[in-house]
């Protein structure tokens, strides 16, 4: 699971940056060539870290709800990311969110 929580962290400074470049340039990305293959690839990933599901549910600081809005959000940014419109501030603060909790979710993975 560790991989995964790093491939996840990866991916999710990846959507900062993809997003960074769309709010420069002014442009957005193409839909089925960047933002279709890339919300496949995060979709796999959060399909193999919702298969840790329970483990990570036995976590003090974590319940069904906060895990089931961790995966929203990640979903979320992997396609606002892509385009110029999405609000800087709700897109910042789910990225801090998300950050914050899968730093969490590794930093006490040994518990499990």
């Amino acid at each position: 699971m560790q991989q995964l929580l790093m491939l996840l962290l990866d991916n999710v400074s990846k959507m900062s940056e993809k997003y960074e470049k769309a709010k420069s340039t002014g442009e957005d990305y193409d839909f089925y060539v960047d933002v279709v293959p890339f919300t496949k690839y995060i979709d796999q990933q959060l399909n193999h870290l919702i298969t840790y599901e329970q483990s990570i549910l036995q976590l003090q600081y974590m319940n069904k709800q906060k895990f089931d809005l961790l995966i929203s959000n990640i979903e979320s940014l992997s396609v606002e990311c892509h385009f110029k419109r999405t609000s800087r501030k709700l897109f910042n603060e789910k990225v801090k969110a998300v950050q914050y909790d899968l730093s969490y979710i590794q930093r006490n993975e040994q518990c499990l």
